[in-house]
């Protein structure tokens, strides 16, 4: 039906009563970008206890704040999202989920980045004034009892990680307490105890207090954007940020360990099940995992669904849970007890619906808890459509366990620690050329953990390269990272700064070691860049001047070779396992220009391990001189018609990629790894009041061989003088006039082709070039 969301109707319990009729749920409304919102089933009620009269109140939602935004306009109907909130994902819940594309379970991990490893949530726990009146004495039980309830959901193998909750600190802020301030507005709430938990936290993860994440829970009556229905909020993504590793529960019941649980979740990142992403990856999940939009009738079998188990495992690959690796000093024990063994029944309905209501006859022993409440006057059943506790007593000898009636036992006695299964075959390399990867993985399915026991510890994928043959380059000099972000030309991100005819190139300057392996690609000609896609093709470089290679959106270390584990480095040469001997380093200073432009040197095709330093005069940042580079046709590609760049940037020539510091450092510096293809003119362009500069280069020329002497002696030229340390051709000046001499030129004519036709009046054509002495066209 339009505007809201149809469920199967509960079964009726109660004899003589007839099919209670549908619950109608709202679509819970989203507060913007960044918050998401969950909803619950209504607690419905009926009364038949006198004639049978039908009260369906206002339904009860579960809004949990996520970094999903809401699209506006779009009803929730039968089939749509039963969450008001739309499916635009962040890029790293979308990088999360790219990488299982195609892969049925979704299953990944790293070896540390792809491994298991145990990690342990120290948690603040908080509870307000008014769950110190609602609870008294009980509080710190009843709180603990619900952590232990979310402890145990995460130590479900489902969830495909070795997680531990833990409370390090128990707070409760009483009338004269200046606690946050808990106010009706969720998020209003959530910001206020997000900045009050980061002031009382400890400035070390070390010290045996300080905190991973912190809880609030209140009696207080939350509200959402449009509904007061909201049971919970949590920024998503959060975990390990001292700032925002927080969230607030709305308390309803033991049932309020499932939202502790689900918020929890979105902390680590975890968006809601019925995302179109998750449905792209993994199908329509089912409607009864903890990060469904409606928490109701959880698969106790199995609470968390293949896309949470991949977005938290991504999450946790990628670094984000670093600061849960540390095992809690003195953490607060949480009660072994099922929560049934501690609350009865009747105590399970006055902390679900208030003092005085009482369970339901005429139940089914587990299934769903009904209780009585007033409405209108009239004595009614309701439920939250949770089933009874676990440990709840159901009969001589038996208890509540999973929903169902079972004989009484101790659980810890079956537990069963997880094994690794074998490993799956390698998949296909993710390159035809150029060096790509193939991936293998494990399972933790030989055993599978179960009742409590622990989740497999160590490597769960393992990588190798493959198709390590050079790719024949369509343009010479391309990088493989350049073709991917040619790809995305013409795409204008949605934003009128940029035209239809953009042109993106990479960007690698001011991008941190953490992202070096997303695609990110500045507007050729402009200082616009954006991420364009979450990770780069397995098999990338991480960089211009690293062997090291992307793998699953990871820096992993590769040799020169292309091979990952190889410790095969360059030399000097750029001679893969070289020994330096194949090349002679050039170098040279500059010190004495005339105003304008001055020419500096000639860096050769061929030249590598570039390395370019203007000092500024006495250290000063703006001393009026700047380095500037034309190309072999005279074109300025930096700081060229007296236009200089402050900022760093990417100068992107054939074979090899010029890193630009920019002027407003001290040491202006311009340096390249690889071997360029092309010659360029280095100068350095000298105003203001001419205070001296100090340009020191070096670079890096293969030795000729004997082949090339001899060429050079048959055609009668000089060999260039390369041997000396320090280039011979000094740009000292002299009298005002530079002391080096003009390059040489001279015309290389090739040789006649052969004739168009074989008789009559034909065609012979032969290729005339302008180049210098060292055999590469004038400049």
């Amino acid at each position: 039906m339009p505007g809201g969301w149809m469920p199967p109707p509960p079964p009726s319990s109660v004899p003589g009563c007839p099919r209670p009729p549908h619950p109608f749920l709202r679509a819970a409304a989203g507060s913007g970008l960044g918050v998401s919102l969950l909803s619950s089933l209504p607690a419905f009620s009926f009364s038949c206890f006198s004639s049978p009269n039908w009260e369906a109140p206002r339904p009860r939602a579960r809004p949990f704040p996520a970094a999903f935004g809401r699209s506006p306009g779009r009803p929730v109907g039968a089939g749509a999202s039963r969450c008001a909130v739309g499916s635009g994902l962040t890029p790293g819940v979308l990088q999360a989920l790219d990488k299982y594309r195609g892969r049925a379970g979704g299953k990944g991990g790293r070896a540390k980045r792809f491994a298991s490893v145990p990690r342990y949530v120290e948690t603040l726990v908080v509870a307000d004034e008014s769950m110190v009146k609602f609870h008294g004495d009980d509080l710190q039980h009843y709180l603990l009892t619900l952590m232990a309830t979310a402890a145990r959901l995460y130590k479900h193998p489902s969830i495909r990680n070795p997680i531990q909750i833990s409370v390090v600190k128990f707070l409760l802020i009483g009338q004269d307490d200046k606690g946050p301030k808990v106010t009706s507005n969720a998020a209003l709430t959530l910001r206020n105890f997000c900045a009050w938990q980061k002031k009382w936290n400890k400035v070390s993860d070390k010290h045996p207090e300080y905190w991973d994440t912190a809880i609030l829970f209140t009696k207080q009556d939350l509200c959402g954007a449009t509904t007061c229905d909201t049971l919970g909020m949590a920024d998503v993504g959060t975990m390990c940020d001292p700032k925002r590793s927080c969230s607030v529960i709305e308390d309803d019941g033991l049932p309020s360990a499932f939202t502790t649980a689900h918020e929890l979740g979105h902390v680590f990142n975890m968006p809601h099940d019925n995302v179109k992403a998750c449905e792209e990856v993994f199908g329509r999940l089912k409607t009864n995992h903890m990060m469904s939009p409606t928490l109701i009738q959880i698969d106790r079998a199995n609470p968390w669904s293949a896309c949470s188990a991949a977005i938290i495992t991504d999450f946790l690959d990628s670094g984000h849970g670093d600061c849960l690796l540390d095992q809690p000093a003195k953490p607060i024990p949480l009660p072994e007890d099922l929560p049934g063994t501690s609350y009865s029944l009747n105590q399970q309905c006055e902390l679900a619906f208030g003092v005085g209501s009482k369970p339901c006859p005429y139940m089914q022993y587990c299934a769903k808890l009904w209780c009585t409440g007033k409405a209108r006057g009239q004595i009614v059943c309701q439920t939250r459509h949770f089933p009874w506790a676990d440990g709840t007593a159901c009969g001589e000898g038996r208890f509540c366990l999973k929903g169902s009636c079972v004989e009484r036992h101790n659980v810890s006695k079956y537990r069963v620690d997880g094994g690794w299964a074998k490993w799956a075959p390698y998949g296909p390399c993710s390159r035809t050329c150029g060096g790509g990867v193939q991936l293998a993985r494990r399972e933790c399915t030989d055993p599978v953990p179960a009742n409590g026991g622990s989740y497999c510890e160590g490597i769960r994928v393992k990588y190798r390269s493959c198709n390590l043959e050079p790719c024949a380059a369509a343009v010479p000099g391309k990088s493989f990272r350049e073709e991917q972000c040619e790809a995305f030309n013409g795409y204008s991100h949605s934003t009128n700064r940029l035209t239809a005819s953009v042109s993106w190139v990479p960007k690698y300057s001011g991008v941190s070691p953490r992202d070096k392996c997303k695609l990110i690609c500045r507007a050729n000609g402009t200082g616009y860049f954006y991420v364009l896609a979450p990770k780069v093709v397995d098999g990338t470089p991480c960089s211009p001047d690293s062997t090291s290679v992307c793998v699953q959106g990871k820096c992993i270390k590769a040799g020169c070779d292309g091979k990952l584990g190889s410790k095969k480095k360059f030399d000097k040469c750029s001679v893969c396992g070289g020994d330096n001997k194949s090349c002679k380093k050039v170098s040279g200073l500059f010190t004495k220009p005339m105003h304008g432009y001055n020419f500096v040197v000639v860096i050769p095709a061929g030249a590598s391990n570039i390395d370019i330093r203007q000092r500024g005069y006495k250290g000063l940042i703006s001393d009026d001189n700047y380095l500037a580079l034309k190309n072999a046709q005279g074109k300025y590609l930096l700081n060229g018609h007296f236009i200089v760049s402050a900022v760093e940037r990417d100068l992107m020539v054939k074979g090899s990629v010029l890193r630009y510091s920019g002027t407003g450092t001290a040491v202006e510096s311009l340096q390249a790894f690889k071997p360029i293809q092309e010659p360029l003119t280095l100068e350095v362009l000298s105003v203001g009041k001419m205070t001296p500069p100090r340009v020191r280069y070096s670079f890096y020329l293969p030795k000729e061989s004997k082949e090339d002497k001899s060429s050079y002696k048959k055609e009668g030229r000089t060999p260039p003088d390369l041997n000396n340390s320090v280039l011979s051709l000094s740009n000292r000046l002299d009298g005002g006039r530079p002391s080096y001499k003009r390059p040489s030129y001279k015309w290389a004519v090739g040789g006649w082709e052969a004739c168009s036709v074989s008789c009559g009046d034909g065609l012979q054509k032969r290729s005339v070039a302008c180049r210098d002495s060292y055999g590469q066209p004038a400049a």
